[in-house]
C-alpha cells in the first residue's frame, strides 16, 4: 500500500512539474476570453525554463546525500514579474514579458532520507515566493534495493596485553591538521567488493598495505593485491622449503574457509611469513569458489611485509600520524545498518559490543559535527573517513564514510604496515600459524631459538613479534664463531624485521641461534610465541571450527628455560655471492695430508674426505685466498702451523670436534655443520 501510495504521489508531482515547465503550449490551445491576468512583483517566481531537468533517478541502493546530490543540477532557469494569465481553474497559461534569471540552487528531500523508504523526493530551495498557479519542479529517486552486503564473521582478538607505547614515526609534537582525507587526495585505489563473502579482515589489511605502497610512491593507484591469496594460506598448509613447518597442519573441519572470518593481526601474521601478497592478477577474487592452488604457490609475490604495527586507537594523535605515514591503517567495528545516516553519510554506534567488519581508517574530521549522527548520542565532534571493501567508489556506507570518534564498537587497535619490494629469497619461521601465545617474564630477558640454515646462503636480517612496547631489542646471529647483532628500539609493539649489521655466511648447513634481549620501562615484558598444541578459529554462532596444529621445532628458551613452543623469531636469507661448492675436494681414500702439500695453492673452500686423520705441518700455509676448510670429524691431529699465513679462515666441522677445539685454541672462526 505505502509503495503504491508514495508511486501515485510521484506521478502527480511529475504531472505538476511537466505542466509548469510547458505554459506557453497550454496557451495556444486556450481561448483568450478565459484568460484572467494578473500583474506580480519583480521578485516573484512566475515559471521555470529547464527543459533538460531530470524528473527520475533510479539507483541500487540509497546513496549517501552528498553523493545522491551531485546528480542534481546546480542551477534553475526561473522567470521573474512580469504578467501572468490563468485559465479558470487558476493554473498558469501565459508569462509575458518576464525577466529570464540562472540561479544557484540545493534541493531538500520531503521525507527524511534516513528513513526505510524506496522512493524520495526532492525540492529546490528558492528564494523568493512562488506566483500562484506555478509549482517547483520535483525530483524523485527510486531506490531499486538495498546494498547486499556479506556474511560478517571474523574472529575474536586477542586483546592488546599492554597498552602501546608511542607510535614509530610519530609528528615529534608537530601540530597535525584539523582533517585529511585520502580519498579526495587521490592517493588510495578503487575500492574493491568482497561479495559474496566474509572476507572483509583481508580485504581491510590489504587495503592498508596498497596504501602504504602509494604512498612510499612504489607503485600507483591502479596497484592491485589479491586478496584470495592471503585468506588462502592463512586456512591452508603450504610447502616451506626449509622444512620449518614440518608437522605441522592446518584442520578445518568442514568450515568454508571463505566465511570464516578473521582479523588485520591474522593477515599480517600471514604475511610477514612471506606469504604474498601476490598480485591480484596472479590470483584473482574471482577464482574463489574453485581455487586449489599447489602448496608451493604460498611463497610468491612481488612485495613483503617488513613491520606491522599495533597503535592504540585511543591515541588520535599516533593514529592521524600513521595514516598521514602509511596512508591507511585497518581497523575493525560492529556493522548495523540501522545506525548508518545516509543524510551525512555517518555512523556511530552506541552500544559496547564486539566487532563483526574489519575496514580501513584513510582520513578524519576533528570537526564533523557530532549532531551529524544518525543516533545524536556522540559524546563530541569529530570522526574518522572510514574505507568499506562493498563495491562502490564514492561517498556511501559500501565506499566511503564517516565514524564518529566516539563510536562505541571500535577495536581498540588499529594496524599499520610497511611494505617494501621482496629483498629476501628464503624464510626461516617455525611460527607459521596465526595463533599467537605469549610469555610473561623479567625484564631484561634473554630469548634463543634454533634454526639450521642450508649452505650457500647469507643471513642478512631477523624478524620478531613483540607484544611490549616501548621496548629495545638487541639480537645476536650466531654460526659457531661467527656472529652479526642488529637492535631496534620499538614505540608500538607489533612485528619487526631488523637488518644485521653484516651479512652471515653459511657455507654448508650449519645450527645457527637466534638470541635476543628484551628491556622495557617495566618490571615484565611479554614474549610471544607460535600456540602450544593448537588454535581454534571462531565463525559466526557455529563454534570452534578451525584447528592449527602446531609442532615444536626447535623450541624457544627463555632465560635458560625451554618452552614447548617456537617464539615468533624468523630469519631471512639470500643465496651466497661467494662460492658455495668445494673448488678442492680431496680424494675419498686420503688419509693423511702431508706437509706443505697445498701451500701457497689458490683454492678458496676446501673439503676433506671423512676417512683424514692428519693435516702436517704446513699443509695450507699461504693459501692467499683461503676462506673455508670442512675438516671431518675423524680428523685427531692437526699441526700447530697448518694454516701459517692464512687470513680470516672459517673451519667448517661437527661441533663438539677435534676441529672445534682446535679452532678456538688456535684463534679461527669455527661454523658447526651438519654432517652427512
Amino acid at each position: 500500500m505505502r509503495k503504491t501510495l508514495q508511486k501515485a504521489l510521484a506521478s502527480l508531482l511529475c504531472l505538476a512539474l511537466l505542466l509548469s515547465l510547458a505554459p506557453m503550449a497550454l496557451a495556444a490551445d486556450t481561448p483568450s476570453a478565459a484568460y484572467r491576468t494578473e500583474q506580480v512583483e519583480e521578485n516573484v517566481i512566475v515559471g521555470f525554463q529547464d527543459s533538460g531537468l531530470p524528473l527520475t533517478i533510479d539507483t541500487d541502493y540509497k546513496l549517501a546525500l552528498i553523493e545522491l546530490q551531485k546528480r542534481f543540477p546546480a542551477q534553475l532557469t526561473i522567470l521573474r514579474g512580469g504578467t501572468v494569465s490563468y485559465d479558470r481553474e487558476g493554473a498558469v497559461v501565459k508569462v509575458e514579458p518576464a525577466v529570464t534569471e540562472s540561479i544557484a540552487v540545493t534541493w531538500k528531500c520531503a521525507e527524511d532520507y534516513d528513513e526505510d523508504l524506496d522512493v524520495f523526493h526532492f525540492v529546490p530551495m528558492l528564494v523568493g515566493p512562488l506566483a500562484r498557479g506555478v509549482e517547483a519542479p520535483v525530483i524523485t529517486v527510486n531506490v531499486l534495493g538495498e546494498l547486499e552486503t556479506p556474511p560478517l564473521v571474523m574472529l575474536p582478538e586477542e586483546r592488546p596485553l599492554l597498552p602501546p607505547g608511542p607510535s614509530s614515526g610519530q609528528a615529534g609534537g608537530a601540530r597535525l591538521p584539523a582533517s585529511y582525507n585520502g580519498y579526495e587526495k587521490g592517493v588510495l585505489p578503487p575500492i574493491r567488493n568482497q561479495n559474496p563473502y566474509g572476507t572483509c579482515w583481508v580485504f581491510g589489511t590489504i587495503a592498508a598495505v596498497e596504501a602504504d605502497l602509494i604512498h612510499d610512491r612504489k607503485v600507483g593507484t591502479d596497484v592491485d593485491l589479491s586478496e584470495l591469496h592471503t585468506i588462502y594460506y592463512t586456512y591452508h598448509d603450504f610447502y616451506d622449503e626449509k622444512g620449518c613447518n614440518a608437522g605441522d597442519n592446518i584442520v578445518l573441519n568442514g568450515a568454508p574457509y571463505l566465511n570464516i572470518g578473521g582479523s588485520p593481526r591474522n593477515a599480517g601474521l600471514t604475511l610477514v611469513n612471506m606469504l604474498g601478497p601476490v598480485n591480484e592478477s596472479a590470483v584473482p577474487y574471482e577464482w574463489a569458489a574453485t581455487y586449489d592452488p599447489d602448496p608451493a604457490d604460498g611463497r610468491t609475490g612481488s612485495y613483503q611485509i617488513s613491520n606491522m604495527y599495533c597503535f592504540d586507537l585511543n591515541d588520535r594523535d599516533s593514529v592521524k600520524q600513521a595514516i598521514l605515514d602509511h596512508g591507511a591503517v585497518a581497523g575493525s567495528y560492529n556493522s548495523d545498518w540501522a545506525y548508518y545516516s545516509a543524510t551525512y553519510n555517518s555512523y556511530f554506534y552506541p552500544n559496547t559490543t564486539g566487532t563483526n567488519h574489519i575496514i580501513a581508517l584513510v582520513g578524519w574530521d576533528d570537526n564533523f559535527p557530532k549532531e551529524n549522527f544518525r543516533t545524536h548520542t556522540a559524546e563530541g565532534d569529530g570522526a574518522w573517513l572510514v574505507r568499506n571493501s562493498w563495491g562502490t567508489n564514492e561517498y556511501g556506507y559500501g565506499g566511503y564514510f564517516w565514524m564518529s570518534y566516539y563510536d562505541h564498537s571500535m577495536y581498540s587497535t588499529v594496524y599499520g604496515y610497511d611494505v617494501q619490494p621482496r629483498q629476501y629469497s628464503h624464510c626461516y619461521a617455525f611460527d607459521n600459524s596465526p595463533g599467537l601465545y605469549w610469555w610473561r617474564t623479567a625484564n631484561n630477558s634473554k630469548v634463543t631459538q634454533r634454526f639450521w640454515v642450508d649452505g650457500g646462503e647469507e643471513i642478512e636480517a631477523v624478524g620478531v613479534f613483540c607484544e611490549t612496547g616501548s621496548a629495545k631489542l638487541q639480537f645476536t646471529v650466531k654460526c659457531g664463531t661467527e656472529s652479526r647483532t642488529a637492535d631496534v628500539v620499538i614505540g608500538t609493539y607489533g612485528y619487526y624485521l631488523v637488518p644485521l649489521s653484516s651479512p652471515l655466511s653459511v657455507i654448508e648447513r650449519s645450527e645457527v641461534t637466534v638470541e635476543y634481549d628484551i628491556s622495557a620501562n617495566m618490571n615484565q615484558v611479554y614474549v610471544n610465541s607460535e600456540g602450544p598444541d593448537a588454535y581454534n578459529g571462531y565463525s559466526g554462532n557455529t563454534g570452534y571450527n578451525v584447528v592449527f596444529n602446531a609442532t615444536r621445532g626447535s623450541g624457544m628458551i627463555i632465560n635458560g628455560d625451554l618452552k614447548n613452543s617456537d617464539a615468533r623469531i624468523k630469519l631471512f636469507t639470500n643465496d651466497a655471492k661467494a662460492p658455495s661448492v668445494p673448488d678442492l675436494v680431496l680424494p675419498d681414500d686420503l688419509v693423511t695430508i702431508g706437509s706443505e702439500a697445498f701451500r701457497g695453492d689458490a683454492c678458496r673452500y676446501v673439503k676433506l674426505s671423512d676417512k683424514v686423520t692428519t693435516i702436517g705441518a704446513r699443509a695450507f700455509a699461504d693459501c692467499p685466498q683461503l676462506a673455508f676448510i670442512h675438516i671431518p670429524a675423524s680428523t685427531s691431529k692437526i699441526s700447530a702451523d697448518a694454516f701459517s699465513g692464512v687470513q680470516g679462515l672459517t673451519i667448517l666441522g661437527t661441533a663438539g670436534s677435534y676441529a672445534d677445539s682446535y679452532a678456538n685454541e688456535h684463534g679461527y672462526a669455527f661454523m658447526p655443520v651438519l654432517e652427512p
